[in-house]
């Protein structure tokens, strides 16, 4: 039967979190497929390539533990960094792949409403992406402010991303003029 070393998961994974969580998962697979080699040498006529299969829910489990960014935080740093991701989606802010990972395994009601609200805010970027001026900015967000229900729980969440989507859409026009009026002096001077 093969045996499955997976000390260097949890280093690859988790390297700046505590190991103990990936550890403690790694000596419990070790110990499960040690308790399958005894089991099948305590059989009169079997050998340890018959030793019952370990349980693949059993890894698979302690596989997406490994995987989950809350592997190795204490009941405490769950609890800070759930409250970082929230004041992140009040602020109306991105959230990282790694902030939606954890609120996948710890919050899945939660993670379904940040999903919700990032998909919401992303295709207003698409659509502000095409807009050449503060005015058409300000009508698409206006646009998009006015078809959210007044009933809708994430509505706080959804008008502080438009909100932020705004704001870095108003700073990427009124950079790109700044660099035009730039341009237009440089060609002014060399004239």
């Amino acid at each position: 039967m093969a045996t499955f070393d997976m000390s260097g998961i949890g280093q690859i994974l988790h390297r700046n979190q505590n190991k103990s969580a990936a550890v403690r998962i790694r000596d419990s697979l070790a110990a499960s497929h040690s308790r399958s080699e005894l089991k099948a040498s305590a059989i009169p006529g079997k050998t340890a390539c018959t030793a019952p299969k370990l349980d693949s829910f059993q890894i698979s489990r302690q596989i997406s533990e490994l995987l989950s960014p809350a592997c190795g935080m204490s009941e405490e740093e769950k609890k800070d960094y759930l409250a970082k991701i929230m004041a992140k989606l009040k602020s109306g802010k991105k959230l990282t792949p790694e902030e939606m990972r954890f609120l996948q395994s710890e919050n899945p009601v939660l993670y379904q409403q940040a999903a919700r609200v990032q998909a919401m805010r992303e295709s207003l970027e698409s659509r502000m992406a095409h807009a050449d001026s503060r005015e058409e900015a300000a009508e698409i967000y206006a646009d998009a402010v006015a078809h959210l229900s007044k009933d809708d729980p994430m509505r706080e969440y959804l008008v502080a991303a438009y909100d932020d989507v705004l704001k870095e859409k108003e700073s990427e026009l009124h950079e790109s003029r700044t660099d035009d009026g730039a341009a237009e002096t440089h060609r002014q001077q060399q004239n």
